[in-house]
């Protein structure tokens, strides 16, 4: 049997029971890596680590929480040495400047932007003396393009972006062989897409309008699948990518094009 473009590795992957990170398991485990899936949705990781093998283990990891993700770097080094931090935990709730109070903004960053502070700061002190580590971060187009109706979560994405470029720059000063990247997803096909169909639902709106309302924004007229956002994360996460630190690499349809 041939080696995977990730055998050698061991990635955590916050948010990794559901969504893009779900499927970037599937595919860091097909790619040889060992796999640690850290998510608030305990029992949903546990079932997707029982799914995909023994090389695959689930922990319970709120990325808002200090106490969590000081738990769940303990519990990584157990198991071997932490090569690679996949920052994938997300929420995505709509609503403009003026629709949203205070509380809900801070929610979407606590959860978007804090919990990606603490997966780098935590993830630098695991991995600053591996050679070859790496952490992804996704982010997204709209923090890149803002979106008039998705003030907190652009706000977010935004911050993302220019925080992980910050600890690739640190990185690189510091002499750490860790690339820092950030994945840039359009629209992608996950349960995040199902509950705006049925938020549309409640507007009168079908399933099929709402799922065209997402294609019609990107200029190849389409959803992405989260295998295709996971792919560049495999590749920002192998060795292939060894001279990519502090890059976005969008995954969205030409839409930033």
């Amino acid at each position: 049997m041939s080696e995977g473009r990730l055998t050698g590795k061991m990635a955590l992957i916050s948010g990794g029971a559901s969504g893009i990170g779900a499927a970037t398991a599937r595919r860091f485990a097909a790619e040889g890596a060992v796999v640690l899936l850290g998510d608030i949705q305990e029992q949903k990781a546990a079932a997707l680590a029982a799914e995909l093998g023994s090389s695959v283990h689930a922990f319970r990891l709120d990325v808002t929480q200090i106490e969590d993700w000081q738990r769940v770097f303990e519990q990584a080094s157990e198991l071997g040495q932490l090569t690679t931090v996949v920052n994938s935990a997300g929420v995505s709730i709509p609503g403009s400047i003026e629709d949203i109070d205070l509380d809900a903004f801070h929610h979407t960053l606590g959860i978007n932007l804090d919990g990606v502070f603490l997966g780098c700061k935590f993830g630098l002190a695991a991995l600053r003396n591996v050679k070859g580590a790496a952490i992804v971060n996704v982010a997204s187009v709209l923090g890149v393009q803002a979106g008039a109706s998705f003030a907190s979560y652009s706000a977010s994405k935004g911050g993302v972006r220019l925080l992980s470029q910050s600890v690739a720059l640190h990185c690189a000063e510091q002499g750490y062989d860790i690339r820092v990247n950030c994945v840039l997803p359009g629209p992608i096909h996950t349960e995040m897409v199902e509950t705006y169909i049925e938020e549309g639902a409640k507007m009168g709106q079908s399933r099929e309008e709402v799922l065209q309302g997402f294609a019609s924004v990107t200029p190849v007229g389409r959803l992405g699948r989260p295998e295709e956002a996971a792919n560049a994360i495999v590749f920002l996460a192998s060795d292939e990518a060894s001279f990519t630190s502090g890059a976005d690499l969008a995954v969205d349809g030409a839409m930033l094009a």
